[in-house]
């Protein structure tokens, strides 16, 4: 490892990518961002060797250490995937430790397909605001799997990254002068003034969703909303860990039905699990767990075709849950809840968890709905607070009980 030192009042920029056999490229990016007047980190993650061309302070060998294996071991199993996923693992806890000692303030790759996807590994531990650019050849492409819910600019490469010409070095400096202009705008958590609330919302819990932020903004509260289509759990999950915000009202937890049963708006595992996990108040609502998402019509699996399906829009099929996926269901949001570090209040709208699901609508059956209520009430542990409101989700009731919960439990 070079030796590696900075000034506190040095703006520093990680520069990560495969020195072996990109050394050209990155050679050129690295000019372009000192005559910035920054402070460059190098992170070589090419497994083959490296270059002479600039600085190297984190070899391949500490890289791939960081990543659970020797250098001679990676290099020894020939296998591509494998080398990926390592040397991304790597440069990812070397980042990860330097933004932990402050020396950090923005990430900058360039690839292919290999390079690209160390890159944006390695990005991802970096919280929101931390500006994060990688140049690729993939960038039109959809990356979504691998960029998650991060703050994380691609720009299109134009040419392979494979040696300088009149067209890539224009990219380069664009690139060096994006990344240091987002510096300088870069925003940390110290600079907010208002307290932030994170609140879910679906098209059948809007009515709902746009009462409780119209209450919470007019006692000066910051209000964040996120689609809970997968992508928006997501990201409210990732921000929640960065500790970006005081409190969640969690109204819509459908993305919960859709990992159970193989929907399109599915958040993945960990969803319902930052807040408790980092310990801030949180109310969460059973919001349209009576919906599974799938595309058209004729894209619902098959073992579901005899379901109760409606079609919500050309592109949008809602499947109805029964009674089995609802005690499931409930017993999944008991368990997450259950190891909240902070108080958790729970409310049931028994007039109906969906715009579809009051009286008169598709989806309405109290019947399935009391078996989920049933399912929470009997996993949740007694800390746990339960309310139930006699009214649908998206009435103004059900929305002055939400905000009137959260509130109590943030003065705790």
């Amino acid at each position: 490892m070079e030796h590696y030192k900075q000034s506190s009042l040095e703006r520093s920029i990680i520069m990560v990518g495969c020195f072996d056999t990109k050394g050209e490229d990155f050679g050129y990016l690295y000019t372009c961002l000192i005559q910035h007047g920054v402070n460059v980190v190098t992170i070589n993650t090419g497994v083959m060797g490296s270059t002479d061309l600039f600085p190297v302070h984190f070899e391949a060998e500490e890289v791939a250490k960081r990543g659970g294996i020797t250098l001679f071991g990676l290099r020894a199993q020939k296998d591509r995937g494998r080398a990926i996923e390592v040397m991304g693992i790597g440069a990812a806890s070397i980042i990860e430790d330097l933004f932990s000692q402050n020396k950090v303030n923005a990430v900058i790759g360039m690839g292919g397909g290999g390079g690209t996807f160390i890159a944006l590994k390695a990005m991802q531990v970096l919280p929101f605001g931390y500006p994060k650019l990688c140049i690729s050849t993939l960038a039109t492409k959809d990356l979504s799997a691998h960029i998650g819910s991060k703050d994380i600019t691609l720009m299109p490469s134009i040419v392979d990254v494979a040696g300088l010409n009149s067209v890539s070095k224009v990219v380069i400096r664009q690139a060096a002068a994006a990344i240091t202009g987002m510096m300088k705008t870069s925003v940390s958590n110290n600079d907010k003034r208002k307290k932030s609330i994170a609140i879910s919302v679906f098209g059948n819990t809007s009515l709902c969703v746009d009462k409780c932020s119209e209450l919470l903004k007019s006692k000066r509260f910051e209000v964040l909303a996120f689609h809970s289509v997968g992508v928006g759990g997501k990201t409210m999950e990732g921000l929640t860990l960065d500790g970006y915000f005081d409190a969640i009202l969690d109204i819509t937890t459908t993305e919960l039905a859709d990992e159970l049963c193989g929907g399109i708006c599915s958040a993945g595992p960990d969803r319902l699990t930052a807040a408790s996990k980092i310990g801030i108040p949180q109310v969460v609502v059973p919001g349209c767990l009576d919906m599974v998402n799938f595309g058209p019509m004729d894209t619902v699996p098959k073992k579901y075709k005899d379901r109760q399906l409606f079609s919500w829009a050309p592109d949008v099929t809602l499947m109805r849950t029964n009674e089995e996926e609802n005690r499931i269901l409930g017993k999944i949001m008991a368990e997450k809840l259950n190891k909240s570090l902070a108080p958790v209040t729970v409310l049931f709208p028994m007039g109906g968890i969906s715009k579809i699901g009051r009286v008169g609508e598709v989806f309405h059956n109290p019947e399935i709905d009391r078996e989920l209520f049933n399912s929470i009430k009997s996993n949740t542990n007694k800390n746990i607070k339960i309310i139930e409101v006699q009214s649908n989700i998206n009435t103004e009731e059900f929305a002055v009980q939400a905000v009137k919960s959260l509130l109590e439990i943030m003065k705790d």
